[in-house]
């Protein structure tokens, strides 16, 4: 008998690893599977029906998917966030001032994501750093955030310009934009924490003090 060389070696590696993916996650991909089917056959006999369930379905649930993957963060590292609506609801209005004002679109996008991050920044320095209980800091900034939206808005409609119209969910372009912008983020995040040192970071901060240490980090006690 020969003995296998590294190619075959290894080629019998992928496929082992292959074969026990789809075997651990068999159920979630055979709903998957049956769910695409139905989409097709919708999409195929019925295309009216199809792009009704599209809105319905995917691209209204694509923001909260975003908003999902963002409070995911917190509750692994073993807090929570309350006012991710109040900020995702900034960042609309943000979004929409940059838009009215003439800003092109790269400066809207940077914008939002800036404005986001300095609210995601501030909360974070309260909590972690000065060690408030991220529930208490959370319902302040909530309230604060949507208090800060009526006084400044009063309930006013912004009238897009025609330019960034297409950017919309009633649009059937920026339909396709904002689900596909959404699963890029998820499927970035899900490789982020499987396999970046900084995905497994917080992985650890959420399960005990010794594996955080392991991991090199020193998490608050509670």
């Amino acid at each position: 008998m020969t003995a296998a060389t590294p190619h075959a070696a290894g080629a019998t590696s992928e496929i082992g690893k292959a074969g026990g993916f789809f075997h651990r996650y068999l159920r979630e991909i055979s709903v998957a599977a049956a769910y695409l089917l139905l989409l097709v056959t919708l999409a195929l006999f019925h295309p009216a029906f199809f792009r009704a369930q599209f809105r319905a379905t995917w691209v209204s649930a694509a923001p909260i998917l975003v908003m999902a993957i963002g409070s995911t963060l917190v509750i692994v590292a073993r807090e929570i966030d309350i006012s991710i609506g109040s900020q995702f609801s900034v960042c609309g209005i943000v979004a929409g001032l940059l838009a009215v004002s003439g800003m092109p679109l790269p400066v809207v996008l940077i914008g939002t994501l800036g404005a986001g991050a300095v609210m995601g920044a501030i909360n974070g320095a309260l909590v972690a750093g000065m060690g408030l209980p991220s529930i208490v800091v959370t319902l302040a900034t909530m309230v604060v955030l949507r208090g800060a939206l009526l006084w400044s808005t009063e309930g006013a409609a912004a009238h897009l310009p025609e330019k960034f119209q297409w950017f919309g969910a009633s649009q059937s372009v920026g339909q396709t934009a904002i689900v596909l912008i959404a699963l890029v983020v998820f499927a970035g995040f899900a490789w982020a924490m499987r396999w970046l040192a900084a995905g497994r970071a917080v992985y650890a901060v959420g399960s005990d003090l010794e594996a955080a240490r392991l991991a090199g980090i020193r998490p608050k006690r509670v």
